[in-house]
């Protein structure tokens, strides 16, 4: 019907989040085809820390397209960009080694985004919610999925959007996280989906984050995770640490 789909339009989605009525999480038009949407992954280099991100050559391992290809940019805390990596050569399940020397020496975090190309008309999207994995001194790595589809282009490059994550006007929304934690440490990292700066309150302690920019957080002694923010979907990825063993999961 044609007024379902004006409905789902991107400007009815934007007057639909400014109003509170039935709110869009995500401003993405899904009827869209032959575009890449990408979660928001974070890369950790610091204090110790190495990143490994698999994932699938999607394209080819569904839709046996041999010119499938991806590419994949690197964000600094403060969304700036500062890598891209092409990988052409793809098998069906692939790895990469984010390390500091990977970075050109940075050592600290971020966030990054992979994109799947194709010479061809597909004639559908996908979304690339693969798996991160964290290594701290050395030791096994703590492995999570996607976290919040934030940015899409198509696979000829010709239209990407970044930052399609809804918020509202006027009411803030609360994300808890349903666990007590008794780990001898335990911290948050959050990145800004938003097209706009938010100011993100996280147990009482505010922080400012501009669009696209992450905070890694940390969380005192046995307290519940209560994050509010204006974005509707604002989901952390907890780690928590006891000794050597490490454990990394979404809130």
């Amino acid at each position: 019907m044609e007024y379902k789909k004006i409905f789902r339009s991107k400007l009815a989605k934007n007057l639909r989040n400014f109003l509170g009525f039935k709110p869009a999480h995500f401003l993405i038009d899904y009827e869209k085809t032959n575009m890449s949407v990408s979660d928001a992954f974070f890369w950790r280099t610091d204090n110790t820390f190495k990143t490994i991100f698999s994932f699938s050559d999607i394209l080819n391992l569904y839709f046996k397209d041999d010119t499938s290809r991806v590419e994949i940019l690197f964000y600094n805390k403060y969304a700036e960009l500062i890598k891209t990596f092409k990988i052409a050569n793809l098998k069906l399940t692939n790895k990469l080694l984010i390390d500091s020397f990977f970075l050109n020496g940075i050592t600290d975090y971020g966030t990054f985004y992979i994109y799947h190309k194709s010479n061809k008309d597909i004639g559908t999207s996908i979304r690339n919610s693969c798996y991160t994995g964290y290594s701290f001194k050395n030791n096994l790595s703590s492995f999570v999925h996607g976290n919040t589809l934030t940015s899409y282009t198509s696979y000829n490059n010709e239209e990407s959007h970044s930052y399609i994550a809804g918020k509202s006007t006027f009411q803030k929304q609360i994300y808890q996280v349903q666990n007590n934690y008794n780990f001898e440490k335990t911290e948050i990292m959050l990145m800004n989906p938003c097209n706009e700066t938010i100011l993100i309150e996280v147990n009482k302690e505010f922080y400012e984050l501009q669009k696209g920019s992450s905070k890694l957080i940390n969380i005192k002694d046995d307290q519940l995770i209560k994050i509010k923010s204006k974005c509707y979907l604002l989901r952390p990825v907890v780690f928590n640490y006891q000794g050597i063993y490490l454990d990394v999961h979404h809130g």
